[in-house]
């Protein structure tokens, strides 16, 4: 009774939002369910018919395939199959079509990898071309070499 309050908290369950909240993923859940149930019976049939996925070589699945009806709107080469399946899939720079030089050079030379790569490089040639910073970078390596090698004969 005196308790009422807790509802409106939103960590309570007997909340109006928490409530909907699990209702909604139990319907979520039901609708996963009834589809995963579907494709379970799917795979039934086609393995009773024999046109399942990794059925043996010498199997009549081929033949099966065959005799079935061929329909104009599905798509009737591997390749137009392929285009639908890339086009649906993201990451259209690993799609598996024939490309042409100038794709392939864009692709290269417009990679963020490789342009992190090249500043890399040209700061490092700087660096290299500078007689100023060698000689330091030079002194400090032999400073760091000669004090690792005081240390290790003492020891």
């Amino acid at each position: 009774m005196a308790l009422k309050f807790l509802n409106k908290k939103g960590w309570h369950t007997g909340g109006l939002r928490n409530i909907e909240n699990v209702w909604m993923a139990e319907q979520k859940h039901k609708a996963e369910q009834k589809k995963l149930d579907e494709l379970r019976k799917q795979i039934v049939e086609e393995r009773k018919s024999g046109l399942a996925i990794g059925s043996p070589v010498g199997s009549d699945s081929f033949k099966t395939l065959e005799a079935l009806p061929k329909t104009k709107d599905a798509p009737s080469s591997s390749a137009a199959s392929k285009q639908q399946a890339s086009a649906s899939v993201s990451g259209a720079l690993f799609e598996e079509k024939p490309q042409s030089a100038n794709d392939a050079w864009r692709k290269l030379h417009l990679d963020p990898l490789l342009m992190i790569r090249q500043r890399e490089q040209e700061a490092l040639s700087r660096i290299k071309n500078n007689p100023v910073q060698m000689a330091m970078i030079r002194n400090s390596v032999s400073l760091y070499f000669f004090t690792f090698l005081l240390l290790t004969n003492q020891e």
